[in-house]
């Protein structure tokens, strides 16, 4: 049985998706297998994601998805790693995506701790927030940190930041009939959805260590939410649920 599954979203960023897989390829831990979901990205991008497809570690999926009509539905990227989901064969899920790197030790560090703990069923660690301008430079860094046990997740940790164990999946299935919310409200903050979900089961664990690197570039969603001038595409979504509505309702909950 493959250890980790690794889920990596992909659409449209050629300048990063090399870098991107090349860091998880290069993990001193290695029982992985990594399920790259690409939402039919343009051919510039599937020129530089086909080399790697030769690692046998590697399975590669290209939606089929064309019109703006479709990709507003849905939120995309959940959609994807829902499908992933069903795919997995890891004993632990994590995820990446094509703007986001993971530090050389990350799957051995959170693997070891999940081996070691095994009342935890969700692990995150610290992350390093780089904001990239058009030209591809560094105009700002963030580091989100990684200190206490987290019982109120939305917004305060990005997906590409944690590990789980593969078990808790049927439980938030049962719950919600799916695994991460495809609602196009929570486009903007679809991981911060899920973990709403997970929330109501389990705490997020710290690993108080830089294990990777998110790369917010002008083509991100939260960049396009964010300006003044919005493209097709954001103009087209339904009114986006808040981080803010997420965390009062865990917390209501939390207090019944």
């Amino acid at each position: 049985m493959t250890k980790v599954s690794i889920i990596m979203t992909s659409y449209n960023k050629a300048s990063y998706i090399a870098k991107s897989i090349t860091s998880i390829l290069n993990q001193t831990y290695s029982d992985f297998e990594l399920i790259l979901m690409d939402d039919n990205s343009n051919e510039e991008t599937i020129n530089v994601i086909k080399p790697f497809l030769k690692d046998k570690r590697i399975r590669f999926f290209r939606s089929n998805i064309k019109s703006m009509k479709e990709r507003v539905k849905k939120v995309r990227y959940a959609d994807l790693i829902n499908q992933a989901l069903l795919m997995a064969k890891g004993e632990y899920i994590s995820y990446a995506t094509d703007d986001n790197c993971y530090r050389k030790d990350r799957l051995e560090k959170m693997v070891n701790y999940l081996d070691m703990h095994r009342n935890v069923m969700i692990v995150y660690s610290a992350s390093l927030v780089n904001y990239m301008d058009d030209n591809g430079k560094i105009t700002k860094t963030q580091l989100r940190p990684a200190k206490t046990i987290v019982s109120v997740a939305p917004c305060q940790i990005d997906h590409c930041s944690v590990m789980h164990r593969k078990s808790i999946l049927t439980t938030i299935y049962n719950k919600f009939g799916s695994f991460w919310d495809v609602n196009p409200e929570f486009y903007r903050i679809g991981d911060a959805r899920f973990f709403w979900r997970v929330n109501q089961f389990w705490d997020f664990y710290p690993i108080p260590e830089v294990l990777d690197d998110n790369f917010i570039t002008e083509i991100s969603i939260h960049h396009q939410l964010a300006k003044e001038k919005k493209n097709e595409f954001i103009n087209m979504l339904p009114p986006q649920r808040t981080c803010k509505e997420l965390r009062e309702s865990l917390k209501k909950m939390k207090n019944k």
